[in-house]
This record gives structure tokens, C-alpha cells and sequence, in this order.
């Protein structure tokens, strides 16, 4: 199907793909806001969640946002998958940073949490242990 439109178009490749540069797609209105919403949370270093329908331009909003970041200063971490969980997103977040994804509580905690303050015994308050 892909052939025949392009041989009838006379196009030399497929005019819609994923590959497209940010500055090649279309831009209306919702797609300006939420590319404004995503620069907000990179200038304010934000955790920013984008949520949509199918096919609603959520990863073309994104893209547009960060095309012009530089990848040396900034991490993009995409999970099209919302059925993941939680487990699943700490992964992806973790493995996108580099780092070994460590699934039990002892292996999170890497150092001794500190111990609450105990009651002095002459009635002044409160004392480090």
C-alpha cells in the first residue's frame, strides 16, 4: 500500500515517519502548549508526567521540547508505557542513568537511617542517642 501511494505521489521516501525533524511537523495550538508545559519543567527542573489520548501528539510534543537540548547537560527518560508500574518505572529511570536497578529494601539502603532523639532523663527535653 505504502508503494503505490508513494509511486502515485511520486515520492522518493515515505513523507510520514517517526524520523521527522521537531521544525517538520505540524504545530497547532495544543501542541504549542504542552511544548511550553515540557520547557517549563526543564527550566524549573521539574519532574514533568505528559498524558493523552492515542494518538494526541503527546511524543511529538515531546520531541519538539527537547530537540534542542543538549544531551550532555540533560537525560530525556520516555516510558510509552503506562502498565508498567511502579517497579517498571524505577528501572527505566535508573537503567536511563546508568545505574543497576536494585529491587530489595536492603540493597536501597546504603547507609544506617539515624535514630530518634531520646527523652534525657532530668526532664530537659530531648537528647541525641
Amino acid at each position: 500500500m505504502i508503494d503505490r501511494v508513494q509511486g502515485y505521489f511520486g515520492f522518493t521516501r515515505v513523507p510520514f515517519g517517526r524520523n521527522l525533524a521537531p521544525s517538520m511537523l505540524h504545530q497547532h495550538h495544543s501542541h504549542r502548549e504542552a511544548a511550553a508545559r515540557i520547557a517549563w519543567c526543564i527550566n524549573n527542573r521539574a519532574i514533568g508526567v505528559v498524558t493523552g489520548e492515542v494518538g494526541s501528539g503527546k511524543t511529538v510534543a515531546l520531541k519538539g521540547a527537547v530537540a534542542s537540548l543538549d544531551p550532555a547537560r540533560f537525560t530525556v527518560i520516555y516510558q510509552p508505557n503506562p502498565e508498567v508500574g511502579m517497579r517498571g518505572l524505577y528501572d527505566r529511570i535508573v537503567t536511563s542513568l546508568g545505574g543497576t536497578p536494585k529491587f530489595h529494601l536492603a540493597a536501597l539502603a546504603t547507609r544506617r537511617p539515624p535514630r530518634w532523639p531520646r527523652r534525657s532523663t532530668n526532664g530537659e527535653g530531648l537528647r541525641p542517642s
